[in-house]
């Protein structure tokens, strides 16, 4: 079923909400997506559209001075980075802003966002660990229109999946992505329900365009992905999966490796009852109904 899927483009977000970064590889831990030096923020791209302008630099944070912990928007603890990332931060948005570190070690439970599984770590995010979706969908998404095409960052996805059809993502249920002889298991969580992001131009900000949602939901809300009749409401484009792989380690966070090239096996799909191409992941397929309404970010958090 899944034969000839691969793995387009990996994306990893240094600061959420911000412009993501394109890598060749990316390491897979028990709670985010990430690349060697960076670190995951969170800023409210759709409160201060300029946040999709900023990027990080080599290094891939702005000031680490361990700062006592501090409890945010999101339940769970964060370490406060201190005076001078929240002066850089402020000044750079003009509205009062603190940059805020997750640490899943400061907490005797590690942060469940409201709408993830159980057992999955999440960080600061909002479902599932990561967002899936394919270069046919964006292209669907832009026969739609006669002018220049919609990038792919305007969804935000971590991983770009080469080979299926338009919008076949959101039916997988479980699928292996492999990497140098090893499989590493993902289970399905959700659709992914898009917010006005989508909307923003990350190199020319204006929160008065609505394209591409406006269209799509023409062709892409509730009902045309076939959930239910409160969802009618919501966009749809990707799907939320967790990193099955992932639990065995989340007592010392050592992460997995994936790399752009690495061919991506579907395992079962919506419809399927029994595995098709490999065995079934340790654990089983995770489906949730429960609306996503996207991120409820105040200031900035990292």
């Amino acid at each position: 079923m899944g034969t000839g899927y691969t793995i387009a483009e990996i994306v990893v977000y240094p600061v959420k909400g911000c412009r993501g970064v394109s890598v060749p590889s990316a390491a897979i831990s028990f709670t985010e997506i990430n690349a060697p030096g960076m670190k995951a923020l969170n800023v409210p791209l759709r409160k201060c559209p300029s946040t999709g302008k900023a990027r990080q630099g080599e290094r891939g944070h702005i000031v680490d001075v361990g700062m006592p912990t501090l409890k945010g928007v999101y339940e769970g603890q964060g370490v406060d980075e201190g005076p001078e990332a929240a002066a850089w931060f402020t000044q750079y948005l003009d509205i009062p802003a603190r940059l805020v570190r997750f640490d899943p070690t400061a907490t005797k439970e590690n942060r469940q966002a409201e709408d993830a599984p159980e057992g999955y770590v999440t960080g600061f995010v909002n479902t599932g660990q990561f967002l899936f979706a394919s270069e046919a969908s964006l292209d669907k998404v832009n026969s739609y229109f006669t002018t220049a095409p919609f990038p792919m960052n305007r969804f935000r996805p971590n991983i770009v999946v080469r080979g299926p059809p338009s919008f076949e993502e959101d039916k997988w249920r479980q699928f292996t992505i492999e990497h140098m002889g090893t499989h590493l298991n993902f289970s399905y969580v959700m659709n992914r329900g898009m917010c006005k992001v989508p909307t923003i131009n990350q190199d020319k900000p204006d929160l008065e365009n609505v394209e591409p949602n406006k269209t799509m939901f023409t062709f892409r809300s509730g009902p045309h992905v076939g959930l239910e009749f409160e969802k009618v409401k919501k966009v749809y484009f990707g799907s939320y999966f967790v990193c099955d792989s992932t639990i065995s380690t989340a007592s010392n966070s050592k992460p997995h490796v994936i790399d752009v090239g690495d061919n991506l096996n579907v395992i079962t799909t919506k419809h399927d009852d029994v595995s098709v191409n490999h065995a079934s992941p340790k654990s089983g397929s995770l489906e949730s109904n429960m609306d996503l309404c996207g991120p409820r970010p105040v200031e900035l958090m990292y």
